[in-house]
């Protein structure tokens, strides 16, 4: 039997913890992507429940009882992969609050056979529909935001929150498809329908620029093939429509149709960059197990976990050590107190790490100033090109190339030309 007090014995221990943890959580990857997988599904019901609705059960009948099959099998998938991370099965390192909202989210999942009930009895209309399945959708987007928080690396974090961003925004754009579709369906768009329009362009536009500072090369990269894809200038001119057209427009051609199949087409794209990253997660996942266990082989690993030890995830307290102490002659007090000179009497490593700690702080703090910064500037442009595209029935290229023109006869910054804009309109 291996002696309880041993520093092999406990290093070990630590390696196979790791090891474990690890393995954890990649198997938490397998249940996001699985969420990722069954939220694409749900979006799609939703809309063509909206459709169903909004022809007041016209159209989409046979679509949508095909789509509650796709649903229910990824939903299937989604109880498997939930099943590799219970308690009884050994599964026990997550806070209290990611199971809290794992409950919620099952919770709201059983209402799903009833909705579709109601659904296709007509029992409501097309925003009550929007809610409910927008409801369940944020249950499940909200166990992502929890994993993103539980990362065990930069790596890691920096692919879940780039993730859970584009995720959200593919949320936000399943939304504007539902709303798109139920008006027209119905050939009209209300006030209210068309600011619930505006909103969700705008909160997509937050998600989807915060997606671009985490994601990686290959994302971002991916992320170009969605804003050049071949829907886009169908997609804009009927989003534009949506947003100002009469009842008379939009009851002359099959907008309804046109409208679900492009946005459609825009969420695949989305569901592509989604998939990248998925990609990323498991594998870097995968490595980081194979590199732990290739490194507890090593001969040389026991030297390098006391350093860890030593050193990994330093507690913000000051290690003290007494300037009494000469060449030569060791004291019989090696540590003191608060007393000591903090400047001279702090270890180097710990001085060092201090330091560090300080920079990345530092820089971190320097970073979100500018990123605050430049989101603010960011929402006061999308807001100018939103009152163009609706007062001058622009597309958004034209609003923002007109405001790109102003800002150059004028020899001033986009953001001062969109902010003036929008003080004018709001005098009007």
């Amino acid at each position: 039997m291996q002696d309880l007090h041993s520093v092999a014995y406990f290093l070990n221990l630590g390696q196979q913890q790791e090891i474990q943890e690890l393995e954890q959580f990649a198997r938490t990857g397998q249940l996001v992507i699985a969420i990722s997988n069954l939220l694409h599904q749900l979006q799609y019901e939703r809309g063509l429940s909206n459709r169903f609705l909004g022809s007041a059960g016209l159209r989409c009948q046979q679509e949508l009882q095909q789509q509650w099959h796709s649903s229910n099998e990824q939903l299937a998938l989604f109880h498997k992969a939930l099943a590799n991370l219970l308690p009884e099965h050994g599964q026990h390192a997550f806070p209290a609050r990611w199971f809290r909202r794992l409950g919620y989210a099952l919770h709201s999942l059983e209402r799903l056979p009833q909705l579709r009930q109601d659904v296709e009895q007509l029992k409501f209309n097309t925003t009550v529909a929007i809610k409910a399945y927008s409801e369940m959708i944020q249950s499940l987007l909200a166990v992502v935001f929890e994993a993103a928080g539980n990362a065990a690396d930069e790596i890691t974090a920096r692919i879940l929150v780039a993730m859970f961003n584009l995720m959200q925004g593919k949320e936000l754009a399943g939304q504007e498809r539902a709303c798109g579709a139920a008006g027209f369906s119905a050939h009209e768009f209300d006030p209210g329908l068309r600011q619930r329009l505006t909103q969700l362009i705008d909160r997509q536009d937050r998600c989807f620029h915060i997606f671009t500072d985490y994601a990686s090369d290959e994302a971002l990269s991916a992320w170009e093939q969605v804003q050049r894809g071949e829907f886009q200038l169908e997609f804009e001119r009927l989003r534009r429509l949506a947003l100002t057209a009469g009842p008379q427009s939009l009851a002359a051609a099959d907008y309804d149709v046109r409208w679900f199949i492009c946005c459609s087409e825009r969420l695949d794209a989305i569901k592509y960059v989604e998939e990248v990253l998925e990609t990323q997660l498991l594998s870097h996942s995968q490595q980081r197990i194979l590199a732990v266990r290739e490194a507890a082989l090593s001969p040389d690993q026991q030297g390098h976990d006391l350093q860890r030890g030593a050193f990994d995830d330093v507690p913000s307290f000051a290690l003290y050590v007494s300037h009494s102490q000469s060449a030569g002659h060791e004291s019989d007090h090696t540590l003191s107190g608060p007393d000591d000179d903090m400047v001279h009497n702090v270890s180097k490593p710990v001085v060092e790490l201090i330091e560090a700690q300080g920079q990345r702080l530092k820089s971190l703090n320097d970073e979100l100033d500018a990123a605050r910064t430049e989101l603010h500037e960011r929402k006061l442009i999308d807001r100018a090109k939103r009152e163009l595209i609706q007062r001058r029935q622009m597309s958004e290229q034209e609003a923002y190339a007109l405001l790109r023109s102003m800002a150059m006869n004028q020899n001033r910054r986009l953001v001062d030309v969109a902010a003036g804009l929008l003080s004018m309109t709001e005098l009007l």
